[in-house]
């Protein structure tokens, strides 16, 4: 019986599917209609005359045969994307997308500068920029969903699958609303947190080092830890506004805090030792992998812009 070519249409939608494991997410990823993807799924099935998901109430998981199909299906996509990059390199003008992952933390530093430029600079480019963890960004990486991360390094150094290019280290201030009971004293201590807990986004390791070793004598460094961060989110506007409402304290670089403390509706507070671990923020990629040109791009003004405020 013949069959026709798979449309790589189709192989890119089965890719998203499997990652998100559920037709909502994975057609929000796509930018198209849940029943157009169902649609689209289910016709590559009959083509192929096999099931390639299993659909469950809580997950939409993939068969055996899907397994099959996903290790060919990244190779050719992974192909196609090298001859787009290679097309590209020939042209001054780039094109195509460019999948960027940053970090809550980082993504308030120059990654937006540096990407607006690109794309005025290269006015046919699309960039997609994720905010997430460092563990989130560094799954996608690793499956190519994202051709790099800008993110904080400590989570991902030591790792030889992985090419890192430092940045600048960012120093963090801490905060908490006017009239927060610590300010009369004028700073806060590990002792305090449980009382005065963090709101925080997902805690650098160096940061639950610091405070494991800071834990208050004859308490559970676990225990601490997980009293002394009650709110954790990715979107410090979100964080912002718990503190701002709360006796929640709250740690980020002094660029995110600025415009609250300087408008009055957060206070720096002292936090020594805590708020002197620096956040490390670096470009990370897959060694080896050839970067499209309009990375390369991006890494260059990131460098560039690094060096200029250094």
């Amino acid at each position: 019986m013949s069959m026709h070519p798979v449309d790589t249409r189709h192989l890119r939608h089965v890719l998203v599917l499997a990652r998100h494991r559920s037709f909502r997410k994975a057609a929000d990823a796509l930018f198209i209609t849940q029943p157009a993807l169902t649609k689209s799924i289910k016709n590559l099935e009959e083509q192929l005359g096999v099931i390639l998901f299993d659909r469950k109430s809580q997950s939409v998981d993939p068969t055996p045969h899907c397994e099959v199909l996903l290790e060919h299906a990244q190779r050719v996509m992974h192909e196609l994307e090298e001859i787009r990059h290679s097309l590209d390199a020939l042209s001054d003008n780039l094109r195509g997308e460019l999948r960027v992952g940053t970090g809550p933390i980082v993504s308030q530093g120059p990654i937006g500068d540096a990407v607006a430029r690109l794309v005025s600079i290269h006015p046919q480019l699309s960039v997609r920029v994720d905010i997430d963890n460092w563990a989130g960004l560094l799954k996608q990486v690793r499956s190519g969903s994202l051709h790099l991360m800008v993110a904080d390094i400590g989570g991902v150094e030591e790792q030889d699958d992985l090419e890192i290019l430092h940045l600048a280290p960012v120093r963090s201030i801490a905060a908490c609303r006017p009239e927060h009971p610590l300010l009369e004293r004028g700073y806060v201590e590990a002792a305090d947190l449980p009382r005065y807990p963090m709101a925080l986004p997902s805690l650098p390791r160096r940061w639950v080092e610091w405070l494991r070793d800071n834990t208050p004598k004859g308490a559970d460094p676990d225990t601490f830890t997980a009293r002394a961060c009650r709110i954790h989110s990715e979107d410090f506007s979100l964080l912002r506004k718990a503190v701002m409402h709360s006796d929640f304290i709250t740690c980020g670089p002094e660029r995110i805090l600025r415009d609250s403390i300087e408008s009055g509706q957060l206070v720096q507070l002292d936090f020594a030792g805590f708020t002197d671990i620096l956040v490390r923020p670096g470009i990370v990629y897959l060694r080896g992998t050839t970067l499209p040109p309009a990375a390369d791009a991006l890494i260059e003004q990131l460098l560039a812009d690094d060096t200029s405020q250094g």
